[in-house]
């Protein structure tokens, strides 16, 4: 997870003449980011919550504007800030801990960190929105209208026009393996640079990325504080939109080469469709897709989950349920009827009676479980 300190050499010729713009931050920006910050979270080791900063903010406003707009404008993240307490924690109903996938990691953030990251990822996002060569229009999640279940109904809204057009829309999906622990910082910026992010973000990034101190704590132990040069955190929504512009270049090299190919995306969950009269066509098609996102995500220190690659035919008639695709890798995938996308069930008919069924099963052991404690003294 943690890596040797990097250091990287930022040629400012490059980025004279920027395609994207970067505005300064106003104060409006700065009272929203405050104001509408979650004050019901963990508190971190310096016991100070939302509520305290909302209040000191109404007290001295002037200062925490100056504050923010200097800090930013210098490219520069203060060190008291990235001291963090990682805490971690066991999954639930999971056959093997001695796996590091089988725990989780709550990162408990200074606020006035979040504040500023916060910051960040509201202009990020504006960004992105007003600029095509930032991200792809269909990278989801951290931005407004970007949620999982908008990236469903893309998804659904597709299968039913092909199904309209009397085509069949397959459907492949991928899974990036431990994202967030393969982003290489080195990489990032290279990405920034060729996407002419002004350079004064660029900088940010880089302090904000290279000064992490934390504290771990597990089953009720609690280790010193330690430096930690680290890459990417699935923490912070800063470090997800940095992740969602990382990949931005494997979208670009896959619809450049491949034609009538449409792509989804939230965080590492990827999904590759296309539409034809044939399954045969579609399936030819992803197979070529797939030697373009192997090549790419082994060039940039990534794997994909071979344990979570799936495939489903969306059309109306019968399908074959022992079509299958050998993907680049030699792995071989064989169609399902139903499909799990992003917490939603997803049938080759798409009518969600599977869907609905699994929500009716899950109330009703909710609802199961109060009736438990009612009776109970």
């Amino acid at each position: 997870m943690y890596s040797s300190s990097l250091k990287v050499q930022i040629n400012e010729n490059l980025l004279l003449n920027e395609s994207i713009q970067w505005s300064r931050i106003i104060e409006r920006e700065i009272k929203h980011a405050i104001n509408f910050s979650a004050f019901r979270k963990a508190l971190e080791s310096d016991d100070m919550s939302f509520v305290i900063v909302q209040r000191a903010y109404k007290s001295v406003l002037k200062i925490f504007n100056l504050m923010y707009l200097n800090l930013i404008k210098s490219d520069y993240h203060s060190k008291i800030w990235c001291e963090d307490t990682e805490i971690i924690l066991k999954k639930l109903k999971k056959l093997n801990y001695s796996i590091s996938k089988t725990y989780r990691i709550i990162t408990l953030l200074n606020c006035l960190d979040k504040i500023a990251k916060k910051l960040i990822v509201m202009r990020l996002s504006y960004t992105a929105k007003t600029n095509d060569k930032l991200l792809d229009f269909d990278q989801m999640r951290d931005r407004k209208q970007r949620s999982a279940i908008d990236a469903v109904l893309n998804l659904v809204h597709d299968a039913q026009i092909a199904k309209s057009r009397e085509n069949t829309l397959t459907c492949l999906l991928l899974d990036v393996k431990d994202v967030f622990d393969h982003v290489m910082l080195k990489q990032l910026i290279k990405i920034l640079i060729k996407q002419k992010i002004l350079i004064n973000l660029i900088n940010w990034i880089k302090c904000f990325l290279q000064n992490w101190v934390i504290d771990l704590a597990f089953d009720e132990e609690r280790q010193k504080s330690k430096k930690i040069f680290t890459e990417i955190s699935q923490e912070s929504s800063i470090l997800s939109i940095l992740f969602l512009i990382y990949i931005w270049h494997l979208f670009l090299k896959i619809r450049a080469r491949i034609e009538n190919l449409q792509s989804l995306s939230y965080i590492d969950d990827v999904t590759l469709y296309v539409e034809k009269k044939s399954i045969d066509k579609n399936v030819k098609k992803l197979k070529k897709t797939t030697k373009i996102a192997f090549t790419w995500v082994n060039e940039n220190a990534m794997q994909f989950d071979n344990s979570k690659f799936e495939l489903i035919h969306f059309e109306s008639h019968k399908a074959t349920l022992n079509q299958t695709i050998m993907l680049f890798n030699d792995t071989v995938v064989k169609s399902k009827i139903c499909i799990q996308w992003l917490e939603v069930w997803l049938n080759r008919k798409l009518n969600f009676k599977m869907h609905v069924q699994t929500k009716i099963v899950a109330v009703t052991r909710t609802l199961h479980s109060l009736f438990r404690l009612m009776n109970s003294e």
